[in-house]
Formats: structure tokens, C-alpha cells, sequence
């Protein structure tokens, strides 16, 4: 009996950790996703930004209403990146470990 619930136990255990490795590489996926994203939200503002500043365009009050609004934008999903980046973190702590072994 004993024997039974052993091997039980060490399937449940097994199927535990193989989902916990799908869900980590999904979350990781997902991170990555959102860094691209990022990546390109700070794109858009700065080529806002530039735009505004061409002296054709400079003063627009669409446009810069538009950059306003792109800036506070960013500054939402800095909160949000602050959140979901994992990878981010973990590369930063890396190159602080490096960096402090110099």
C-alpha cells in the first residue's frame, strides 16, 4: 500500500513540476512580448517628439497635446514594465555581479 502511494506521489510530483516549467517559459515569453512592445512605444514618442520639434510644426497644440499625452502614456507602462519585466531584472542583476567583480 505504502508502495502505491509512493509512486503516486512521485507522479503528481513530476506532472507538478513539468507544468511549472510550461508556465515559466510562458511567462518568459510574455516578458520578452512585452519588451518589444516597449521598445516600440518608445519609438513612437520620440518620433512624436521629433515631429513637434520641427520648427514646421513646432507649437501645434495637436501635436503637443499629442506628445503630452504619449509621455504620460510611457510613464503608465514604465509602471506596468516595472511589473511584468523579469528578464530585465534578472540580466541587471548579472551585470551588477559582473561589474562588482571588476
Amino acid at each position: 500500500m505504502v508502495e502505491i502511494l509512493l509512486a503516486v506521489s512521485i507522479v503528481i510530483n513530476i506532472l507538478f513540476v513539468w507544468y511549472i516549467v510550461q508556465l515559466l517559459k510562458r511567462l518568459l515569453n510574455i516578458s520578452d512580448n512585452m519588451e518589444e512592445f516597449f521598445v516600440s512605444l518608445e519609438g513612437y514618442r520620440e518620433h512624436v517628439e521629433t515631429v513637434y520639434n520641427l520648427e514646421r510644426f513646432y507649437g501645434d497644440s495637436t501635436l503637443e497635446r499629442l506628445l503630452t499625452h504619449s509621455k504620460e502614456f510611457n510613464e503608465d507602462i514604465d509602471a506596468l514594465k516595472s511589473l511584468y519585466d523579469l528578464q530585465f531584472q534578472e540580466e541587471n542583476e548579472n551585470e551588477d555581479w559582473e561589474d562588482n567583480d571588476d
